[in-house]
């Protein structure tokens, strides 16, 4: 058993992460966070769903755009880090998923995606602390922690990337 903080990381913080250079507003909260699991000061967890859904990497305005081939050994280098714990979609997860679905979803734009929903209910059961995304509209939507009473009553805790008592070293000028 590990007293580390359990983290999940959606997706968005990947895209975040690989796209620094193109979009940079998001790439140092996705940085820390991806360097604190690095360190090992974390445990990261995320569905092997973020495999199929990151899938480029934009290039910088007035750089050249990678090649698929090397924007492919980027992507699968960085998601089969040993740092990383994929989690393999299961039938727990499809009953949290429809729970999410039917308690935030509905229609309209604010209405939980069936995506979202995925890495949300992959994080619940995977008894995480923290669920990380860059998703703004996605935290403003749920409540700051949520669950799936009884099987599975741990809250999660809805955030940015953000690991709690880690201090970044800052460049040296």
């Amino acid at each position: 058993m590990t007293d580390k903080p359990l983290h999940y990381l959606d997706s968005g913080i990947f895209t975040g992460f690989l796209n620094g250079e193109a979009e940079p507003d998001n790439f140092r909260e996705c940085e820390a966070i991806i360097k604190a699991a690095e360190e090992g000061a974390i445990r990261a967890f995320t569905s092997t769903f973020t495999m199929g859904e990151v899938v480029y990497i934009k290039a910088a305005p007035g750089k050249e755009q990678l090649s698929i081939e090397i924007q492919e050994e980027i992507i699968s280098q960085l998601l089969s880090s040993p740092w990383l714990e994929r989690v393999s979609f299961e039938p727990d997860m499809a009953e949290i998923n429809r729970y999410l679905l039917r308690t935030y979803g509905g229609s309209g734009r604010k209405a939980l995606k069936p995506y979202d929903s995925v890495h949300l209910a992959t994080a619940i059961r995977m008894k995480v602390d923290y669920f990380n995304t860059i998703d703004n509209t996605l935290i403003e939507r749920l409540p700051k922690a949520i669950s799936y009473p009884p099987r599975y009553a741990k809250p999660v805790i809805i955030q940015r990337p953000f690991v709690d008592k880690l201090q970044m070293q800052l460049p040296t000028l």
